[in-house]
């Protein structure tokens, strides 16, 4: 019997998912909720721009060799369609569960399909916040 993705009902469940696995390490469940697509993209915090199943994996993997990352929204702003929705998120980077300081921030930006199964990752854009107060941002930083 193959092993079926999860259908998600909302684009919020992905986002959630998506969090969730990078706190478990988990490079097979992130990769599962991208689009079963060759288009898809992911460019991380360094720049490093990723395309397709094979390297946004490598990407994943290299991201989470050595540590979990514990992505705490503190400010998030979506704009949905039908089946499209875009997240423009400032998140707190924790990398231990039990840090209560951010070790530091990210802005994301992440694109939401909806296709016949149901609500994946078309993009990602990952950069490093400017904004070096811990307190959530006054202005939205715009989408990548």
């Amino acid at each position: 019997m193959p092993n079926l993705a999860r259908l998600f009902h909302n684009a919020d469940e992905v986002v959630d998912a998506w969090r969730e696995a990078l706190k478990q390490r988990d490079v097979t469940a992130a990769l599962a909720l991208w689009l079963d697509d060759d288009s898809i993209t992911c460019v991380l915090p360094e720049g490093q721009r990723l395309s397709g199943h094979a390297e946004i994996r490598g990407g994943l993997e290299r991201l989470l060799a050595n540590q979990a990352l514990f992505l705490e929204p503190i400010a998030c702003i979506s704009h949905s369609t039908l089946g499209t929705a875009i997240y423009d998120t400032t998140e707190a980077v924790h990398l231990r569960a039990d840090q209560v300081e951010s070790a530091f921030f990210l802005n994301i930006t992440l694109v939401v399909l909806q296709d016949s199964q149901g609500w994946r990752i078309a993009h990602l854009h990952a950069s490093h916040s400017t904004d070096v107060s811990s307190s959530a941002p006054i202005t939205q930083h715009g989408l990548h």
